[in-house]
C-alpha cells in the first residue's frame, strides 16, 4: 500500500458525547487527486495562454475600457500562473517546475475557452522547456462594477457642527479563469475547469475623488486573489486531505474503559489490545462495540479494507446501527481508491 494513501492521524480531539457511551475524534484522511496525472510525469510546465489577438483582442480592449481594467488582466493572469507554479513547487512528486513564455490565442474571447493547442504544439513546447505536461491558463477575465452612493455626515469645525456631503464607491471585480491540463503522451486533455471568484474594494470621503480611490486600491487585491486561484487549481492534481469525525465506544465493560484511557494518551495499539479481548465477549452488546471499535483502529492504521470487514460484522452480527453508515463511508473510500488504481496501474 502506497504511503501517501495511508490515513494520516491528526491530533485526536477527544470529546465526550452527549450519551456518554462514545468518544469522538477527528482524523485527517487522504484521498486520490481530483485530476489523475500519470506517475511518469515529474516535470511540469505552466503557461499563460489567456492573451487574445486579432478580432478577439478588439473585443477584449472594449471590455477593458468599459470595466476599468487597464492592464489589470495582464498582471492578474500572470499572478494566477505564478500561484499555480508556487503550488506545484510544494508538490514533492515534481523534480522540476517552470513558467513558460506566454502564448497568444487567435480565437479566444471573453468567457469562452479558446480552441485547444494542437498536439504537435504541445509536444514542441514540452520539448523546448524540458517538461512532461502542461498546465495552461486559457481564459482570464475581470468584470468590474462600481457602486456609487452619496450621503451626509456631521463634522465638528471651529465654527461649530456642520453637515458635509459624503461619497462612497465600492468596486467589485469578478475574476474568471479557465484552465486546461495537457497530457502529450496520451494526447488527452486531462482537465478543463472554470474558477470564478469576486473581490471588492471600498473608498469614501467628502469628494468623489476620495471615494474613487477604491479603483486604485483594487489592483493588489485582484493580484492576490488571482494568485490564490492559481494555487487552488494546482491542488487538483494533489491527493486531497480532509478532516473526518469518527466515534468509538468507551463503556460497557472494564476492557472498554481501560481502552478509553489508553486512547486518551495516544496509545491506540494498547486500546486495540483491550478491544480484541472483548471481541468474543458473551455479552453481545460488548462484543459488537469492540468489533466496531476495531474497525476504527484499522482505519487509523490505513487498513480501510480491514476496517470495512469489521464494520460490516458489527452491523450484521451485532446490530450496531452506526456500523451500517460507517460501512457505506468505507465502501466509498475503497471505490475511489480502486478507481485511482485502475488509472495509474499502481499497487496501493
Amino acid at each position: 500500500m502506497k504511503k501517501h494513501y495511508y490515513l494520516l492521524i491528526a491530533l485526536s480531539v477527544l470529546i465526550i458525547s452527549s450519551c456518554n457511551q462514545r468518544v469522538y475524534l477527528t482524523l485527517t484522511v487522504n484521498e486520490p487527486p481530483i485530476v489523475h496525472l500519470d506517475k511518469m510525469y515529474d516535470r511540469a510546465g505552466v503557461v499563460n495562454r489567456s492573451f487574445a489577438e486579432g478580432g478577439s483582442k478588439i473585443l477584449e480592449t472594449i471590455d477593458n475600457g468599459l470595466s476599468l481594467e487597464g492592464d489589470l488582466d495582464i498582471k492578474g493572469s500572470n499572478a494566477a500562473v505564478q500561484g499555480a507554479f508556487d503550488q506545484l513547487t510544494t508538490n514533492q512528486r515534481f523534480e522540476f517546475v517552470t513558467i513558460m513564455d506566454s502564448l497568444t490565442v487567435k480565437n479566444g474571447g471573453i468567457d469562452i475557452f479558446p480552441a485547444p493547442l494542437q498536439w504537435f504544439e504541445v509536444e514542441k513546447l514540452c520539448l523546448a522547456n524540458e517538461v512532461g505536461f502542461l498546465i495552461a491558463l486559457e481564459v482570464y477575465d475581470t468584470d468590474t462594477k462600481v457602486a456609487y452612493s452619496t450621503g451626509s455626515t456631521i463634522r465638528n469645525t471651529p465654527l461649530g457642527s456642520v453637515t458635509v456631503p459624503t461619497h462612497k464607491a465600492t468596486v467589485t471585480t469578478i475574476i474568471k479563469t479557465g484552465w486546461r491540463i495537457y497530457d502529450p503522451v496520451n494526447k488527452i486533455i486531462l482537465d478543463e475547469f472554470w474558477l470564478t471568484d469576486p473581490t471588492s474594494s471600498t473608498g469614501g470621503g467628502i469628494n468623489p475623488v476620495a471615494a474613487l480611490s477604491a479603483v486604485l486600491n483594487r489592483g493588489q487585491a485582484v493580484k492576490q486573489l488571482s494568485n490564490d486561484i492559481g494555487r487552488f487549481y494546482a491542488r487538483r492534481i494533489e491527493p486531497q486531505s480532509f478532516l473526518v469525525w469518527r466515534n468509538y465506544y468507551n463503556k460497557g465493560s472494564r476492557n472498554l474503559k481501560i481502552a478509553k484511557r489508553r486512547s486518551e494518551v495516544g496509545d491506540w495499539d494498547g486500546a486495540a489490545e483491550m478491544w480484541e479481548k472483548d471481541l468474543n465477549s458473551p455479552k453481545r452488546k460488548v462484543a459488537g462495540r469492540a468489533t466496531y471499535n476495531m474497525a476504527i483502529y484499522k482505519e487509523i492504521n490505513g487498513d480501510v479494507e480491514g476496517a470495512l470487514e469489521m464494520a460490516q460484522k458489527a452491523y450484521s452480527d451485532y446490530n450496531i446501527r452506526e456500523a451500517q453508515t460507517y460501512s457505506r463511508i468505507l465502501r466509498d473510500r475503497i471505490a475511489r481508491r480502486e478507481f485511482e488504481k485502475a488509472l495509474s496501474g499502481e499497487e496501493f
